[in-house]
């Protein structure tokens, strides 16, 4: 992770009660700033509203954006857009404790807490699982090129599939007597 950034740091002492809103902008700044990132380009609004009472923070995120990354199937660049929304909670308590799923328990001593690795994190879950140009609308951004030699290899895989080892035909309707016996054995 980066350093500290300001620009995603909650200050508990400048909340009211009540609804706090707040606006982030990942960008390729920001991500710059996390080693072997998967994602180097884009550009996210992330809308904050989080809710103070006593004794707890109620966060709710919601990332609107687009990042950069290549189709899985024709390596061409895709603006995939994002739109994903996450929830965090946080408690105070009498020290830090992170290790609840749920709920983050915060050291009533904390004067505040960077959003900066939550974000990130949130963001690369916020991408899709499969990123293809499937979903683009015509004209798609396909690499066609690709496409040509993929429908090509494909092909030649379907042709040796059909050859035995000796680079013959196969022929699946005759029985090779040797394994006769063998196949007695299992019955």
């Amino acid at each position: 992770m980066g350093t500290r950034s300001k620009a995603y740091l909650i200050e508990f002492n400048k909340l009211v009660m009540g609804l706090n809103e707040f606006n982030f902008i990942l960008n390729d700044q920001f991500l710059s700033e996390f080693e072997f990132s998967p994602v180097n380009q884009g550009f996210i609004e992330v809308d904050l509203k989080l809710i103070k009472s006593e004794n707890m923070y109620d966060l709710k995120f919601d990332f609107k954006g687009t990042v950069k990354l290549p189709c899985d199937t024709c390596a061409e660049d895709l603006d995939l857009p994002i739109k994903q929304k996450f929830g965090m909670m946080m408690k105070l308590s009498e020290e830090n404790n992170f290790d609840d799923i749920e709920i983050m328990y915060l050291a009533r001593t904390e004067i505040s807490y960077d959003l900066t690795q939550y974000l990130y994190e949130s963001l690369l879950l916020a991408i899709p699982q499969r990123k293809s140009c499937d979903g683009f609308p015509e004209p798609k951004p396909c690499n066609e090129q690709v496409l040509k030699r993929l429908t090509k290899v494909e092909y030649i895989e379907e042709e040796d599939e059909e050859l035995d080892d000796d680079g013959d035909r196969d022929d699946e309707g005759e029985d090779d007597p040797r394994w006769n016996k063998l196949k007695d054995l299992l019955n």
